[in-house]
């Protein structure tokens, strides 16, 4: 009887070791044909292939690390493939890349944190003198576990990320599924981007790196704000950001979007803690008199039916923030700002035109005239409207003409 139990476990363990052979058989087989086709890309003649082997690439090497955690083995078949690792060990960085079009380099990078692995692509023009220039990456860990990244060929720098972790989180927060994983992740998020904010040595950082997050700085550098979204259950959108004030010490103002609880936004005063929430895409700086303007062209997002965008304003005294003033003079009504409404199914064009001076956009109609009102059946008409600003407002302008504006 103890002879049958010995021979069953040595059978056990040896089942085991055949197990563990064979997986790191096949898990070498992977690594090698992963680097093998790293190898050929400078045969792939065609551009546009060459790209999606790029990307194609990054997306399996992103699986291979987030099932193994160690991709050591890659290295034993190529040399194409540069490895970073933070002071403290707790984030590891895997990058390659190739030209593409002419004077096109494209750059894939990819950063291990927390047992995820997260993937990410650059495509930057270059000139050709420098097509042969290595890659050069540095890696600095900063205070509060932040990770700062960049990555230069020749002198252009084509990868200047603040924090690995915060850009990793902002691609998990697409991820999750509930609400309560989403405000929970973005807690931790926001901390990190106090972090980040509240640096005076970085008030002048576009934050280019955080592609889903819009960072916009005005002109006179006094008043930066930054904005994003995240998409709840049942198309809710809700707003999140800060404007940052350049005084002697930088001051992190924090924005509460109060959307649902805003009844007539157009004609509401509003602050930062009772703000119409917004993803703005530009800042426009004017004055009048001894007062500053900076007029924001944001967009809500939408839901089944409906997008809607607005035009707002920001003007700051004392520290403090006010949203939306009547500057905004359409035909005989004044607004504190401007909503538009239209077609979930339709794209609204809302811009500021530096060269005129002037913010233009589509003029909305709706399909019928029996639809006026209803805005799901609202959409552009082919005609063009503009804000000039002139003695303080911003002042109406119907069917403007796009190539050849004439304002009276």
């Amino acid at each position: 009887m103890a002879d049958n139990i010995l021979v069953m476990k040595k059978t056990r363990l040896l089942i085991f070791q055949l197990f563990i052979f064979s997986a790191l058989v096949v898990n070498g087989q992977q690594h090698q044909q992963w680097a093998e086709r790293l190898n050929k890309l400078e045969s792939i003649i065609d551009a546009n292939n060459k790209r999606f082997e790029l990307l194609d690439l990054n997306k399996e090497l992103k699986t291979i690390w987030q099932s193994e955690q160690d991709v050591n083995e890659i290295l034993r078949y190529t040399d194409k493939v540069k490895v970073l690792k933070s002071d403290d060990e707790k984030l590891s960085i895997l990058s390659f890349g190739n030209s593409t079009y002419s004077n096109v380099y494209q750059i894939e990078w990819l950063v291990f944190y927390n047992n995820q692995a997260w993937g990410f692509s650059e495509e930057f023009n270059i000139n050709e003198a420098v097509t042969q220039e290595t890659l050069q990456y540095k890696l600095i860990s900063l205070e509060n576990e932040l990770y700062a990244l960049s990555i230069l060929k020749g002198k252009k720098k084509i990868v200047d990320a603040k924090d690995l972790v915060t850009k990793c989180m902002f691609e998990e927060l697409q991820t999750l599924s509930t609400d309560e994983e989403k405000d929970a992740l973005n807690a931790k998020l926001q901390d990190r981007l106090n972090l980040l904010w509240s640096d005076k040595e970085l008030f002048s950082e576009s934050f280019e790196q955080l592609k889903r997050m819009k960072t916009l700085i005005s002109d006179d550098e006094k008043v930066k704000v930054c904005t994003y979204n995240i998409q709840k259950e049942g198309f809710k959108q809700m707003f999140y950001g800060a404007v940052i004030l350049n005084e002697s010490t930088v001051k992190v103002i924090p924005l509460t979007d109060s959307s649902e609880k805003i009844k007539s936004p157009e004609r509401s005063t509003l602050s930062n803690k009772k703000w119409y929430g917004a993803i703005y895409l530009d800042l426009i700086q004017t004055m009048s008199g001894n007062k500053t303007y900076y007029t924001l062209l944001g967009y809500k997002g939408h839901d089944e039916f409906i997008k809607t965008r607005v035009i707002d304003v920001l003007t700051v005294q004392n520290s403090r923030l006010r949203f939306g003033m009547p500057i905004f003079k359409t035909d005989r009504i004044t607004r504190n700002r401007v909503v538009f409404q239209y077609s979930a199914k339709a794209t609204m064009m809302l811009r500021y035109d530096a060269r005129e001076k002037m913010i233009v956009f589509d003029n909305l109609a709706p399909k019928e005239p029996m639809f006026r009102g209803v805005y799901q059946y609202y959409g552009p008409d082919f005609s063009y409207n503009a804000f000039k600003f002139t003695k303080g407002v911003w002042d109406l302008k119907k069917e403007v003409d796009l190539r050849n504006p004439k304002l009276q």
